[in-house]
């Protein structure tokens, strides 16, 4: 099980993925009833991550990157081998939101983060 986001390996927790339609909406009458028309160009993925690190320095953290290339608009390189599982080449992705909780455990280095990813 590995997932990794450009050099770093995530310790994953959870995992979710969601597709998104891209394309128009439109109303329209059929038949005398209201229809909801759509063209569909294609779908963006959206990745949502929960990942742990345990003594991991912050300068060091995957949690401070991902927030960094947030903040700077720049892609990240998103890869997943989980076997039979689920497979995902490398996918170039933009961090949509980063959440860091950091649990008051007697003072252990833990990190909670959770991520989210969406193809570019």
């Amino acid at each position: 099980m590995t997932f990794t986001i450009d050099s770093y390996t995530l310790n994953v927790t959870d995992f979710s993925e969601s597709s998104q339609p891209i394309g128009p909406e439109w109303f329209a009458l059929e038949n005398q009833a209201l229809a909801l028309k759509r063209f569909v160009y294609g779908l963006k993925r959206v990745w949502s991550l929960s990942c742990v690190e345990k003594d991991v320095a912050w300068t060091s953290s995957a949690a401070l990157y991902l927030r960094n290339k947030l903040q700077t608009g720049e892609t990240v390189t998103f890869t997943v081998d989980e076997g039979d599982r689920y497979q995902l080449s490398a996918t170039s992705c933009y961090v949509v939101n980063v959440q860091i909780e950091m649990k008051l455990v007697g003072g252990q280095n833990i990190r909670y983060f959770t991520v989210q990813l969406k193809e570019a």
